[in-house]
Parts: C-alpha cells; sequence; structure tokens
C-alpha cells in the first residue's frame, strides 16, 4: 500500500520551489514598459529607450501646457483654482509652503496603506508662476512625481474656451512632433497592428 503521507512531503517541497521559481522568471520579465502610439494612419510600439523618451515628452508637453495656461491669465493678481494630490505629509508641507486657500479635499489611500489627499484650492497667479518655473521633468514623471507635479488648471474664466483650444492645439502639435522624432531616431520602436476603438 501506498503511504501517501510521505509522498506529500517531497511533492510539497517540489511545488513550493518550482513557483518560487516562476515567481520570479514571471517578476523579472513582465510588466514590460511601453507604449503604443499612433501617428500619421501607423502605429508604433514604444520600448526602453524609446519608452523613456516617450515620458520625457509626456513631462515636457505638460509643462508647456502649464507655462501657456499661466501666460494666458491676466491680471497676474488673479487667483486661479488648481487641484493637485499627494501623501497627506507631502500635501501639507505643500500647502504650508505656498500660498493655497483650500476649497476642498476628498481623502484617498494609496497602495501599500498611505493616507494621501486630492485636493482643490485657490493660488494667487504670482505663486504659480513661480512653481510652474521650477518645474523639471522628475516632477511629471510617473517614478518620481511629486505634488508639484499632479497640479492641474482648473477651468476658470481667467483663461477662456478660445485660448484653451489654442493650448490644446499647440500641446498636441508638440507632441506629436516630439512623437515623430522618437520614432525615426530612438532605438526600441516597432511597427505595431493599429487597434480599431469600436
Amino acid at each position: 500500500m501506498v503511504n501517501y503521507a510521505v509522498l506529500a512531503i517531497p511533492l510539497i517541497g517540489v511545488l513550493i520551489i518550482a513557483g518560487t521559481t516562476s515567481f520570479f522568471i514571471v517578476y523579472s520579465s513582465y510588466p514590460q514598459k511601453h507604449e503604443n502610439i499612433s501617428i500619421d494612419g501607423n502605429c508604433y510600439e514604444l520600448l526602453g529607450t524609446a519608452h523613456q523618451k516617450y515620458g520625457n515628452l509626456t513631462a515636457e508637453a505638460e509643462i508647456n501646457k502649464m507655462i501657456l495656461q499661466v501666460s494666458n491669465v491676466k491680471p497676474n493678481n488673479a487667483v486661479i483654482p488648481i487641484i493637485f494630490n499627494g501623501k497627506d505629509s507631502e500635501i501639507e508641507s505643500f500647502m504650508d509652503k505656498h500660498n493655497l486657500s483650500e476649497t476642498s479635499r476628498q481623502r484617498v489611500i494609496y497602495f501599500p496603506n498611505i493616507n494621501g489627499s486630492v485636493v482643490t484650492a485657490n493660488i494667487p497667479k504670482v505663486e504659480l508662476q513661480r512653481i510652474v518655473d521650477n518645474l523639471t521633468i522628475y516632477d511629471l514623471l510617473p517614478s518620481t512625481k511629486s505634488v508639484v507635479g499632479s497640479i492641474g488648471i482648473q477651468p476658470n474664466k481667467f483663461i477662456t474656451s478660445i485660448e484653451s483650444s489654442d493650448i490644446s492645439s499647440i500641446t498636441d502639435k508638440f507632441m506629436t512632433n516630439g512623437l515623430k522624432e522618437i520614432i525615426s531616431r530612438s532605438d526600441g520602436v516597432k511597427t505595431a497592428e493599429c487597434r480599431n476603438d469600436t
């Protein structure tokens, strides 16, 4: 008669080793960072260096957009509504450092169990200009994003719909030109199948 208890212990050991090995193989190779884009009807997958340049381009585009938005605000003593997010400790430090008037706050939990908030506030144009002038791409990259990198300017009476449309067109053109340059000059660009959104 077969003693299953004796067989179970080696079998459990083999399964634990196989599971651990599989985990490390999958963890080291997945997920691969990439971006799928479409330019002029052609589709591409950006990997490695190309993906890194795409992240930098996206951050630069966001900084340029904020510069254009702030420059359109008149008068200079205007108070602008913004939204931002981050860990509570960083939010409090940011609010203490700048002349902000909080208008709302929604509590959120960031992984793994870190208290954070999404805050709307009013800020004088001069102070926002100072923040925007000191933004770097590292403030906006997902891996190094800071509270200042999360700032978004909310719709307001100081920026007209025509100005917003012009800013969007300029930002789109900047992104398109940058993507074309990445595609033509970077390692890690692969042609990809275009997927229709239906």
